[in-house]
């Protein structure tokens, strides 16, 4: 009876998740067992893969992927969009994303993906349970920062394509 109440339970937090195909290793993730895991924010276009979403009051922030990437071809780029235009981009052109991000898988379920832009640090925080977020932190000699809180979000950074996406790229080492 346990076993059947948690089942049931996980349904309905995640039921998407369930439609998955288990894998042994995130390396044979494949786009076509996930596709549907995944929802379009609006920022991301249809031949783009929508890793992550942030929705405020004013803006809409969203990492977006090719859909294959390697350490030498397809592409991550974080944007943020204000009344429909793109107000902010990183990298700034479409291009491998080794040695422009960091992703990191924690054991509790979280993911975080970081980069720098000039004299800031952005985090994204996707948590395995509540709301994601971004943390902007001044690097010296820079002062301030950011915090944002997300009032909608699109969490799957921590699902198995992303995170093969992640290693594929050269962002992670998987452990």
């Amino acid at each position: 009876m346990k076993r059947i109440l948690a089942m049931s339970f996980l349904a309905l937090l995640a039921p998407s998740a369930l439609l998955a195909k288990p894998v042994d290793n995130i390396t044979q993730a494949k786009w076509a067992d996930y596709k549907d895991m995944y929802y379009s924010n609006g920022v991301c276009t249809a031949q783009e893969v929508p890793l992550w979403s942030c929705q405020t009051k004013k803006k809409v922030f969203a990492l977006c992927s090719s859909i294959t990437v390697n350490q030498h071809q397809g592409y991550l780029q974080y944007r943020a969009v204000q009344n429909g235009k793109v107000i902010f981009q990183y990298p700034a052109t479409k291009r491998p994303s080794q040695g422009l991000f960091t992703y990191v898988s924690a054991g509790n379920g979280d993911a975080l993906l970081w980069f720098s832009n000039g004299h800031y640090r952005y985090t994204l925080n996707d948590p395995l349970r509540g709301l994601s977020s971004i943390d902007v932190a001044a690097q010296p000699p820079k002062k301030g920062g950011a915090f944002i809180s997300c009032q909608n979000s699109n969490q799957t950074l921590q699902i198995n394509y992303s995170m093969k996406l992640m290693y594929d790229a050269g962002i992670w080492d998987g452990k």
